[in-house]
C-alpha cells in the first residue's frame, strides 16, 4: 500500500508539469512580445507597414502641386509621402517626407536626417552620399532649413533639404512634440523655387485658418465626431 501510494506521489511532478509547463511558455511568449523593440526592429516594422492613399485635401501641408499624398502609421509614428511632379528628365521622384511621432522620445530629442533616408532608400539621386554632401543653413520664419543643392548649370536646379518644426510654427499632430520634413526637388528654374515646398508659406499655418486653400488642422488620426 505505501509503495502504491510513493507512485503515486511521484507521478504528482510529472503531472503537473505537464498542466504548467504550456502555460508558462505561453506566458513567457506574451512578455516577450511585449518588450520594446531595438530601433533596427522598429524601422523595419515601420519600413514593412504599407502606405495608403489619402486624399490631397489630407495633406499635412500646403502645396498646390502635389499629385499624391501616401501615409502610413506604425506604433506612434505617422508618416506622409507627398509626390510631386518631376518634369526634367533626371531619374527619381521629387517628393516631401513628413516625420512625426506621438511619443515622449520625440520630446527634446536631436534631429537627424539620415533617418529621414530609409523610407527614401538611401540619398535620392542626383545627390551622392550624404555624408559627402555640403550643405547650407538658413533661418526663416519656421527656424532653420538646411539644403544641399546640385545643378547642370543650365537651369536645372535640384534640392535636398530638411527642417524640423515644432509647436510654436504651426499646429501638429495630438501628442506630438516635432515633426520632421525632407524635400528632394529637381525643377527647370532657380534654387529658391525647388526650396517653395518647404518654404514658410507651404509650411506654416495658424492652428485656426480661414484661408480656402489652407492645408487642414493636424488632429489625432483618432479624433472624430463623437456619438
Amino acid at each position: 500500500m505505501t509503495e502504491h501510494w510513493s507512485r503515486k506521489e511521484a507521478r504528482l511532478p510529472i503531472r503537473l508539469a505537464r498542466v504548467l509547463v504550456p502555460g508558462l511558455l505561453a506566458i513567457m511568449l506574451a512578455a516577450c512580445g511585449s518588450f520594446p523593440l531595438t530601433y533596427t526592429e522598429f524601422q523595419a516594422r515601420l519600413d514593412g507597414a504599407p502606405y495608403v492613399q489619402q486624399p490631397l485635401s489630407s495633406a499635412w501641408i500646403r502645396v498646390p502641386e502635389a499629385q499624391l499624398v501616401l501615409e502610413r502609421r506604425f506604433r506612434f509614428v505617422t508618416e506622409q509621402r507627398i509626390l510631386l511632379p518631376n518634369r526634367t528628365a533626371l531619374r527619381g521622384e521629387n517628393f516631401i517626407l513628413l516625420h512625426s511621432e506621438a511619443s515622449p522620445l520625440s520630446v527634446g530629442g536631436r534631429f537627424r536626417p539620415t533617418e529621414l533616408l530609409a523610407p527614401a532608400e538611401g540619398t535620392p539621386y542626383p545627390f551622392e552620399r550624404f555624408e559627402d554632401l555640403a550643405f547650407r543653413t538658413t533661418t526663416d520664419a519656421l527656424g532653420i532649413l538646411s539644403w544641399a543643392s546640385w545643378s547642370n548649370h543650365a537651369g536645372l536646379n535640384c534640392v535636398l533639404a530638411f527642417r524640423r518644426l515644432d509647436a510654436t510654427a504651426r499646429t501638429l499632430l495630438s501628442g506630438t512634440a516635432a515633426m520632421d520634413m525632407m524635400l528632394r526637388n529637381c525643377i527647370h528654374g532657380s534654387e529658391e523655387a525647388a526650396l517653395a515646398p518647404i518654404g514658410p508659406e507651404a509650411v506654416g499655418f495658424a492652428a485656426i485658418t480661414t484661408e480656402p486653400a489652407a492645408a487642414p488642422q493636424m488632429l489625432s488620426p483618432l479624433a472624430g465626431p463623437l456619438p
